[in-house]
């Protein structure tokens, strides 16, 4: 399991990477406008670094315990109760993590298959943008199957004070 929260944590660093990236291509584009001229592509480039740093952000974020969870119900259940509601909590999360794996994938796929490339200045293979989308879903999977087997035999998944689980 420490590989997995190894995965984990470099999903996040290159979530950060592409914050990172996004704000070097703004700065650049801004100096660049000062100087008379432009980055070719910087608004085509940080958008997709963006959707990198949100898709690779998911694994580790669902790691730290990050994601939103209302607790003002579960906290009145008895401790069985809420075990059984985060089993099912932890399902339908996998079960949805791996519909949006599946169609990300397929959705990269067709875009290598079909030779699509950008449509800016910098012809890019639409793909290469597309892959962290893909791989932070396949991710998030790897991520929501830890947690249920973790929430299955009563051991902690996040790493978060905040998120409890009771045994």
């Amino acid at each position: 399991m420490r590989a997995l929260h190894r995965l984990y944590l470099a999903s996040g660093l290159l979530s950060a990477a592409s914050l990172v990236l996004i704000c070097g291509l703004i700065l650049a584009q801004v100096v660049a406008r000062n100087l008379g001229t432009t980055v070719r592509d910087a608004e085509e480039f940080a958008a997709w670094a963006m959707a990198a740093a949100g898709f690779f952000g998911l694994p580790y974020a669902l790691h730290c315990g990050a994601h939103i969870r209302v607790q003002v119900f579960t906290r009145f259940l008895s401790a069985s109760a809420q075990h059984v509601l985060e089993v099912v909590a932890s399902v339908i999360g996998l079960a949805l993590a791996a519909f949006l794996a599946w169609y990300c994938v397929a959705f990269v796929l067709e875009s290598y298959n079909f030779k699509e490339v950008s449509q800016g200045l910098v012809p890019v293979p639409l793909w290469l943008p597309q892959l962290p989308m893909a791989l932070g879903s396949i991710l998030l999977v790897v991520a929501f199957a830890e947690r249920l087997v973790c929430v299955l035999q009563h051991r902690r998944f996040e790493l978060s004070d905040n998120a409890e689980m009771s045994e």
